[in-house]
This record gives structure tokens, sequence and C-alpha cells, in this order.
């Protein structure tokens, strides 16, 4: 089977934005506690992967939820491949959002697949809203595992501090269902065992923040 020209383009093209998630670094921990050699967006991504796979199974999610779970997290910071990693303390949220629409646009112009085109702007959409369960599911295993990869840190670099790495368990103990400035709406008691998951997980953030 031959591949003709115009799809050869279109994967190098939309594939050329995760390559430059490989070597976009976390700002934060640039920043914030000056690592060397800190971990890629994409190092980020992939580990959000690796935790919807073992909440998957502990939940016993359906392939189709889980899909949906790993490619949202596939392009959650896939705006960031033009935008760079942006923190809070230097941009706010509104013209940091127009940002990445702009840029997941520009990224999303790129597919010549009309299907897989409106795919992405669904999902990218829905993450942003954070209404469905995938939505808020992602959001918080953003946090966990920049919480874990602030415990990681904390472990393996013998210059830091538990002070310096306060402010990133301090994010996440703000996506906890028990404090009243919870970063993300309320659940919904619709689906009851989405949003026991949902309470569940933010336990676990909850734990691994304190």
């Amino acid at each position: 089977m031959k591949v003709n020209k115009s799809e050869q383009g279109s994967i190098t093209d939309i594939t050329e934005y995760f390559y430059k998630l490989k070597e976009t670094p976390r700002t934060g921990w640039k920043q914030k506690l000056e690592i060397r050699n800190t971990e890629s967006v994409a190092s980020h991504t992939l580990l959000m992967i690796v935790l919807v796979f073992l909440y998957s199974e502990k939940y016993g999610f359906s392939c189709k939820k889980k899909v949906k779970l790993i490619e949202m997290a596939l392009i959650h910071d896939l705006a960031e491949s033009i935008t760079g990693d942006i923190t809070p303390e230097t941009m706010n949220n509104k013209r940091k959002n127009k940002l990445e629409n702009e840029a997941f646009g520009k990224i999303t112009d790129k597919i010549y697949t009309k299907g897989l085109k409106k795919r992405y702007l669904e999902l990218w959409h829905e993450y942003q809203t954070k209404k469905s369960f995938e939505s808020k599911c992602v959001h918080l295993l953003d946090k966990l595992e920049m919480v874990l990869q602030a415990n990681y840190y904390l472990r393996n670099r013998e210059e830091l501090t538990r002070e310096n790495v306060e402010p990133f368990f301090q994010s996440g103990r703000s996506y906890s269902s028990h404090r009243p400035n919870s970063r993300l709406p309320k659940t919904s008691k619709k689906n009851i065992q989405d949003t026991e998951d949902l309470e569940d997980i933010k336990e676990i953030l909850e734990y691994f923040s304190n």
C-alpha cells in the first residue's frame, strides 16, 4: 500500500508538535527549584498516561472510557509545543487560555483527517470546561502527577527541602474536595460511581500533597 504525499506531510506536521513537547521543559521546576535537566512536558504526559492505566484498572473503567482519558491526557498540554509551559505567576488565566486556544487551533489545522481534527477540538473544549467526568479526572491526574514528581525530586535531589517544594503541594491541595476553594466544579450526583471515583482520586492527591 502506498502512502500519498499529503498523508505523509500531515503525519509529520502533527507529530512535529509532539516531538517539540519532548524538548519543552516544565517551567515551574526550573523557575522555583532551579533544577537542571528538569522533566519535559512529554515526560509529564507519559506519567499521566501511566496513572490513567493504573486507575482504569483500579476502578474497572471500560475500554471506551480508558481510551478517552488517554486521548485527553495526550492533548491536554499540546498547545505548549507552541506557547511553552506558562506558569500562573507569569500570566493571568484569561490571557493564557487565549494563547493556548490559538495555538491549539494552529495545530489542529495541520490535521488532514476531518474526523480526527473534530475529535481533538472536542476533547480540548471538554478538558477546558471541566464538566465531564473525564475532564475532571484528567485535571486531577495532572495535579497528582505534579505532586508525585515533586515528591520524587524531594527524595532524589539533596539540595531540595520540603519548604522548596511546598508551593507544588499547595497547588495539589487546592484540588481537594475538602477545601472551599477547590479548583474543580462540584461533581454531579447523577452518576454515583463516577463521583466516588473522583473523590477517591482527590483523597489520594491530598495524601501525597501533605
